[in-house]
């Protein structure tokens, strides 16, 4: 189930942090899911500790775990739809 907090102040796109909560951006993700939340670098962290503060138990807790990829909300439109057309041939057939 996903919960939004709607007494949470939306954030404009340009100063959006796609790593949400963990960023200080308490109007991202886990608060809702914006278009540019890295949601998958979000969760490796936080499933690696990111939110542990004794490094005795979470001794990788601060390592910048990714998928490699990087998302933001300036690769989104503002406005619906928020997700950008496809590239002719992008993907698969």
């Amino acid at each position: 189930m996903l919960r939004l907090n709607t007494s949470i102040t939306p954030v404009p796109a340009a100063q959006q942090m796609n790593l949400g909560v963990l960023a200080n951006d308490t109007a991202g993700f886990p608060n809702g899911r914006r278009p540019g939340d890295d949601v998958v670098d979000i969760l490796l962290r936080v499933m690696m500790g990111a939110l542990i503060t004794d490094p005795a138990v979470a001794p990788n807790r601060t390592a910048p775990f990714t998928d490699q990829t990087t998302t933001s909300a300036a690769d989104f439109r503002t406005t619906f739809p928020y997700l950008n057309t496809p590239l002719p041939g992008a993907g698969g057939n």
